[in-house]
């Protein structure tokens, strides 16, 4: 008997294997934003190291406002819905 496992809720989508394909879609739309538009790459891994250690964090999605934290990290003018200085200035 295989024992189910309990779904991760502190996770974002790229670590939930159930939702590969979600999260491909998430890469995809984050490879077409603008360069002007994107956050760089290490405000936005500063982000979601917040969203993980935050507990409206809901299996990639944000119970605050329902965004996908990942693609609200990717954009550059973008702030927390429920703490805006949260991720502080970028």
């Amino acid at each position: 008997m295989t024992e189910a496992r309990k779904p991760c809720i502190r996770c974002l989508l790229s670590e939930l294997p159930d939702e590969r394909a979600l999260s491909e879609i998430i890469r995809e739309r984050i490879a077409q934003m603008p360069e002007s538009e994107r956050a760089a790459e290490a405000e936005r891994e500063r982000r979601l190291s917040r969203c993980r250690a935050c507990g409206k964090l809901n299996r990639g999605t944000c119970a605050a406002c329902g965004c996908y934290v990942e693609l609200r990290a990717a954009r550059r003018r973008m702030s927390c819905p429920d703490v805006p200085d949260h991720w502080g200035a970028s």
